[in-house]
Parts: C-alpha cells; sequence; structure tokens
C-alpha cells in the first residue's frame, strides 16, 4: 500500500513540476522588447522577435518598411501623434503584413506605396493608427479574412478589399474609421437602406438593395467599393480625386448611373460582374481607365461622357457586354477589347482618341452604327489580334462613319473571317489596310478621299465587291496578296429599272471601260495588278444597284425534341440570347401528341421593357398566344423569359438548348407537383 502510495506522491510531483515548467516557459516565450532600446530599427526588433512578443516602440520619427511574418503586437508606447513611421522606400510598403493574429496600434503611418498591406492573413488587428499620403490605399486587404479594423484616421488614404477571395469581404469587422474628416462607412449582410450623405469612403459587402446616393467623395483610395452584392443604386455622386471611383467585385445587377467620377486613378471597374447597368456618368480626367470590365458579362454601358482618360472603354476576358449610345472623346485609346467576344459596339460617338477601337485576340463582337472621326492613329484596329483563327473570328463592322482619322480607318492584322460591310470611309490615310489576314468579307462600302482606299499585305481570299472607290489618291496597293473583287455567285439585281443576273464587281472612279449592254457592268475588267482584277466592274455606286437582301430569320425557334417525354405542365423560367435581330408579336407551344399543349401566360423582359402574353381559351389559333407589344430581340442581349405551361408542351431535356439563332437556358422548371427541374425547357417558336 505504502508502494503504491509513492509512486502516486512521484507521478504527481513529475506532473506538478511539467506543468510549472511550461508555465515558466511560456512566460519565457511572450516577450516585452522594445525600440530603439534593445533594437534601434523596428525591423531588427520584428526579426528577433518570436511568435506572441510585444515590441513597443517609444516616441520618434523611424524611416522603415517593416515585414511582419510573426504573430506580433506592434505599438507605440505614447500613441499616434509620438510615434511617426514613414516610408524608407516609398514603392513599398510601410507595414507588409504576411502572419495571421498580428495587432498594430497607435502609429502614424506615412509615405509608403500602402500604408498596412494584410497579404493572405487572418485574425489581424489595425486599431488607431493615423494613416495619411501613401501612394496607393492606406490599408490594404488582400486575400484576407477575419481582421478588425478600427479607430484608425486616414488622410489621402483609405480601406479596399481585393484578391482572388473576395468572398470572405464580409468577414472582417471595420468600425470607427474616419477618411478625410468623414466616417467610412462598412455595410456587411444589410438589406436595403441608404448610405448616410457624409460618407468620406462607403463599402458594400454581401449587400442588397442599397442606395448610395449624394456623396461626396474625394482624396481617398477606391470611393465606393461592392464586393458579392446585388440590386444596389448608385447614383448621383461626386468621387474625385482618388484611387478608384467606382469599385465591383462579384456583384449583379446593380444600377451606377449619374455619378461623376473625374480626376482618379481609375474610374468605374468591374471584377467577375454581371448584369449590371453603367448609364449616364461623366468620366472625365482619370489618369487609367475609364470604365474598365474584367470576366464580366451581359454588363450595359449605356449614355456615358468618357473623355480625357487613359484608355475609355477596356475590356479583359468578358462576354456579352453591350457598349451603346457614349461620347468617347480625348482620350489616349477609345474602346479597348482584350479576349472578348460576343460584345457589342453600337451607337457610339468616337472622337479625338488616339486611336478609337482597339481589339486584341477577340472574336464574334459587332461593332456597328459608330461615328469614328478625326483619331489619331487607327479608328478601328483588329491588327495583332490573333495567332489563331479561334482568337479573330466573326467580328462585324457594319454601318459605321469612319472619317478625318489620322492614319488608318480599319485594320486587320492576323484576323479571318470578319465582314466588313456598308461603313463610310473617307478622309483618312488608308481607309482599309489587311495585313496578313485572310477569308474577310468587305462589301457595301464607300471608301472616299483617302490616301489609299485598301492596302493588302501577305492577305489572300478576301472577297471585296460592290464598294464605291471615289477619289483615293490609289485605289489599291497589294503586296503577295491575291484577292476576289467581286461576288462569288451570281446576283439578281435591278439596273436602270431591268432586272439582270451577273456576277458583281466595284465602282472604281477612275474606270474607262464602256457598258455596251446596258446591264451596268464594264465590258472590259479593271485591272488592279498583275494578281487582282474586277472583272465586273460597276459603271456607276453600287446604290445604283438594286440587290434584294434577303430577310432573316425572324423567328426563334426550338424546334421539336426527339424525346419530348416526360411532360408535364408548369411554370419555366430562364434567358434567351440571340445571335440576330428577331421581331415577334406571337409565342407558339409545340403541344405532346393528343393533348393542348400550350401556354397560359409568358413574359419576356430585359432591363428596360417587358411583354406580357395571355392565352385567351380554345379559339381560333388557340395554341399561339399574343404579346401586349411587339418583341424585339438585339443580338447578343440577355432576356428573361418565364412560360407558364398548360396540359403536356414538348419538353427539351437539357439545361442549354442552341438553336439556329441563338441559346436558350433553363434557371428552373417547376411543374404541377412542386417538383422542381434544372434541365427541361419548353419547345416553344416566337413568331
Amino acid at each position: 500500500m505504502r508502494e503504491k502510495n509513492t509512486k502516486l506522491l512521484l507521478s504527481c510531483t513529475a506532473f506538478l513540476f511539467l506543468c510549472m515548467l511550461a508555465c515558466v516557459v511560456g512566460v519565457a516565450s511572450a516577450r516585452t522588447i522594445y525600440v530603439p532600446d534593445d533594437y534601434a530599427r523596428i525591423q531588427w526588433a520584428v526579426d528577433n522577435a518570436t511568435d506572441g512578443d510585444t515590441l513597443i516602440v517609444r516616441d520618434g520619427v523611424f524611416h522603415e518598411n517593416i515585414e511582419v511574418d510573426k504573430r506580433l503586437t506592434l505599438r507605440s508606447e505614447n500613441g499616434s501623434e509620438n510615434c511617426i513611421v514613414q516610408a524608407a522606400d516609398p514603392s513599398n510598403d510601410v507595414f507588409h503584413v504576411v502572419a495571421d493574429y498580428v495587432n498594430i496600434y497607435g502609429f502614424t503611418i506615412e509615405n509608403g506605396r500602402h500604408g498596412i498591406s494584410l497579404d493572405h492573413t487572418e485574425n489581424c488587428n489595425i486599431a488607431n493608427n493615423n494613416i495619411s499620403n501613401n501612394d496607393w490605399e492606406g490599408i490594404e486587404l488582400w486575400n484576407s479574412s477575419n481582421n478588425v479594423i478600427t479607430g484608425n484616421t486616414m488622410t489621402n488614404d483609405g480601406v479596399v478589399i481585393w484578391g482572388d477571395e473576395l468572398r470572405h469581404w464580409n468577414t472582417h469587422t471595420i468600425e470607427g474609421n474616419i477618411v478625410n474628416g468623414k466616417p467610412l462607412y462598412y455595410f456587411k449582410n444589410r438589406i436595403g437602406g441608404k448610405v448616410p450623405e457624409d460618407a468620406g469612403q462607403v463599402i458594400l459587402a454581401n449587400c442588397t438593395g442599397m442606395l448610395v446616393e449624394n456623396l461626396n467623395i474625394r482624396n481617398t483610395d477606391v470611393g465606393i467599393e461592392i464586393g458579392f452584392s446585388s440590386q444596389n443604386t448608385i447614383k448621383n455622386n461626386n468621387v474625385s480625386d482618388s484611387e478608384g471611383g467606382i469599385c465591383l467585385g462579384y456583384s449583379s445587377n446593380n444600377s451606377i448611373r449619374g455619378n461623376n467620377i473625374s480626376n482618379n486613378e481609375g474610374g468605374i471597374g468591374m471584377v467577375s460582374s454581371s448584369n449590371n447597368s453603367i448609364t449616364d456618368n461623366s468620366i472625365i480626367s482619370n489618369n487609367g481607365i475609364g470604365i474598365s470590365l474584367w470576366d464580366s458579362s451581359s454588363n450595359n454601358i449605356t449614355g456615358n461622357n468618357v473623355s480625357n482618360n487613359g484608355y475609355g472603354i477596356f475590356l479583359s476576358d468578358s462576354r456579352s457586354n453591350n457598349i451603346i449610345g457614349n461620347n468617347i472623346s480625348n482620350n489616349v485609346g477609345g474602346i479597348y477589347l482584350d479576349s472578348s467576344s460576343n460584345n457589342s459596339i453600337t451607337g457610339n460617338s468616337i472622337s479625338n482618341n488616339d486611336w478609337a477601337v482597339y481589339l486584341w485576340y477577340s472574336s464574334s463582337n459587332n461593332i456597328t452604327g459608330n461615328s469614328i472621326i478625326s483619331n489619331g492613329e487607327y479608328a478601328i484596329s483588329l491588327s495583332y489580334s490573333a495567332i489563331s483563327l479561334l482568337y479573330s473570328s466573326n467580328n462585324s463592322i457594319t454601318g459605321n462613319n469612319i472619317s478625318n482619322n489620322e492614319l488608318c480607318g480599319i485594320v486587320l492584322g492576323d484576323s479571318s473571317n470578319s465582314s466588313i460591310t456598308n461603313n463610310s470611309i473617307s478622309n483618312n490615310w488608308i481607309g482599309i489596310y489587311l495585313d496578313d489576314s485572310s477569308n474577310n468579307s468587305i462589301r457595301g462600302n464607300n471608301i472616299s478621299n483617302n490616301g489609299g482606299g485598301i492596302y493588302l499585305e501577305y492577305s489572300s481570299g478576301n472577297v471585296i465587291y460592290l464598294n464605291n472607290f471615289i477619289n483615293n489618291t490609289y485605289q489599291v496597293s497589294s503586296s503577295s496578296s491575291t484577292n476576289i473583287w467581286n461576288s462569288t455567285e451570281k446576283i439578281t439585281y435591278t439596273y436602270k429599272g431591268n432586272k439582270y443576273e451577273n456576277y458583281l464587281g466595284n465602282y472604281w472612279d477612275d474606270y474607262n471601260g464602256s457598258d455596251a449592254n446596258g446591264d451596268g457592268i464594264g465590258d472590259i475588267p479593271y485591272i488592279i495588278d498583275e494578281n487582282n482584277i474586277d472583272n465586273y466592274p460597276l459603271i456607276e455606286g453600287f446604290e445604283n444597284y438594286f440587290v434584294p437582301t434577303p430577310t432573316p430569320s425572324q423567328t426563334f425557334d426550338t424546334g421539336r425534341p426527339e424525346n419530348p417525354y416526360p411532360s408535364i405542365s408548369g411554370e419555366f423560367v430562364g434567358t434567351i440570347k440571340t445571335n440576330k435581330k428577331i421581331i415577334a408579336t406571337k409565342l407558339y407551344t409545340y403541344p405532346c401528341e393528343g393533348t393542348g399543349g400550350h401556354t397560359e401566360h409568358a413574359l419576356i423582359c430585359n432591363s428596360s421593357w417587358c411583354a406580357y402574353a395571355e392565352w385567351d381559351g380554345y379559339k381560333e389559333d388557340w395554341m399561339n398566344i399574343s404579346f401586349n407589344k411587339t418583341v424585339v430581340l438585339m443580338p447578343y442581349e440577355t432576356y428573361n423569359i418565364t412560360i407558364v405551361t398548360g396540359s403536356y408542351p414538348q419538353i427539351h431535356h437539357t439545361s442549354a438548348l442552341k438553336t439556329e439563332n441563338g441559346w436558350i437556358n433553363c434557371t428552373e422548371f417547376t411543374d404541377a407537383n412542386g417538383n422542381k427541374y434544372d434541365d427541361w425547357i419548353p419547345a416553344i417558336k416566337l413568331w
């Protein structure tokens, strides 16, 4: 018995000793280090500290860039007015934090790239600092989460949240901070409400339905920053002299309108955002880009004044956006597309820029009906836009007025399968310039009063016909190029009241041939050079030859599925995006055999209009329902569609269906029994 008690006593004594040792070691590891007493520089103190240490910095001015890579507390001894840290190297951060659980309290922090950068950090605490006059952001949160930013005063600085993991936007605590004498308002997980008008900076994280209006924000980082937020309205604000005006990340269906964004580094920017509207803003004299979209789709940029910026509008890896009716002038560059597709650039006034529209590795874009006048170098440029056909195919340049540009009207470089049609191209150095570009179609253009009409270099296989070449210094210059200078098929046309069928070439104002049979086609070819001949030159301008325009299909038809079953009535919600203009007044539903698989009612909407159709019973043509207004679907725009079917419609069992004239996608189909599907699309026809 005594032996057991002795062993128990020894075990307890050993355990107690280990606990005491652990406590002593723990206390020993958490030191307090004084600067400059123990180490003359803050960085030296950090380098010689271990996790859990506290560094107290006495009064003074320190010229350093400090890398914090341990779990430390750094604080001034007597507050920010007495302890000043200025960047020794202004191109680097004053405090660059790469460790979790770092605390930085009570410093004046000045003149770095960032004042404090939290780089992939968690659970840091930044409090009661005076941060001013840093080149970029005052406090940057980069790929970071769950940090606390409180009680800081910032002058000509602010807080910015960046990075690939922006989903952490709403994990931070940002309270009681002042920017240029005004509150920094940080709202997270908020539904509805208005941001107070005395804001010095605004950050919305995971917010819906908020109003940001009538703010006057100056000299901060990003004036209004929005992440993972939708259906917010940002209007009638002034943001100036800041790093950025308005920035959106991973946000959709927001309205940005009537704002004045001026004299910032950048104007309005979007990252991975869709279905937003940027309308009627004044975006002037920003050093960088006026409006920029990165990996963003289906946004509408309309009616903005974008002038005196670096680039006017810049799209990178962005799809199906509409750039319509903007005034884009006096920028270094007008509109720049980088690896972007299916965008529409329509009805813009683009003038007095160094260049107007530039496409780089971009395909299937429409440049239509723009006024492109008096730009410095290139009006529309696709030069160097493709290494392979994938990146430069199927662009359409149609109906533009391209005149008085310093160098070239239209340039294609390493580009193919694009169409240049019905443009007025005049008073440029060169009208159209093709460099190493093939299989393009050039038709119906009025090419006049240029230094050169068309310049072709290493470009063959292009089809060029029904163009007017008038009063150019030289009509064509061709080097190592062989092209087709007439239609590739016979065309039925009307000339001076008579109908003919023949191949059609181009009108050349210096052609001297005759037309013995009066069919409007010259009797002898027009010789361009030894490799290029227009065999069917026109006697008059192409506008005198009435060529029937093929009527485009104006229907959107899913057709009948191979197997329409299973089928049941229900509500379909989805989207439609066409590849051509569709004009329709009715909707037809394909019924399953032996049923009345009609549609009870349907709704088609975009951001500015809705059309509604309702079934009127089994009367006459009962499988067609008529809309209350004509439905006009423009190419590459996204429209929301709701269809409530009756009986048994035929069903395409797929989440996305490609038709001849575009796509229809299923968001959700809820059948009559309440079951939900994401791959049921009713078989319909809009006509």
